[in-house]
């Protein structure tokens, strides 16, 4: 949509975003932003990032994103891998199942952005 964001109404920026939670809790079981945050993050670096570099892009603690990621695992979006250069490091790729969600999640919400 190309309208100012002025020129919309409080409450239609209310329901879109019901409706953006409502297609992420459908889509990838989560309501949680962090969870969202890290799929984009990892969608916006070809589908993978050192889990350094998701703890410094999220702003989230530690406990935090190892929580989010164990459950974004659990839901095979995602997989942890040791890091090709540094293989004390862990690497965190998107699966093909998250990649394919990723997709769909970006067409439902094409409209309502």
């Amino acid at each position: 949509m190309s309208e100012k964001i002025d020129a919309v109404p409080i409450s239609e920026i209310a329901n879109r975003r019901k409706r953006l939670i409502e297609i992420e809790h459908s889509i990838f079981k989560s309501r949680t932003h962090t969870s969202i945050e890290i799929l984009i993050f990892l969608a916006k670096n070809d589908f993978k990032a050192k889990l350094s570099a998701i703890y410094d892009y999220t702003q989230a603690t530690d406990a935090s994103v190892r929580q989010h990621l164990r459950a974004l695992e659990k839901l095979k979006l995602i997989a942890q891998v040791k890091d090709t250069v540094d293989g004390r490091a862990k690497s965190i790729q998107m699966t093909e199942f998250g990649k394919k969600q990723m997709a769909t999640y970006a067409n439902a919400i094409a409209d309502i952005i």
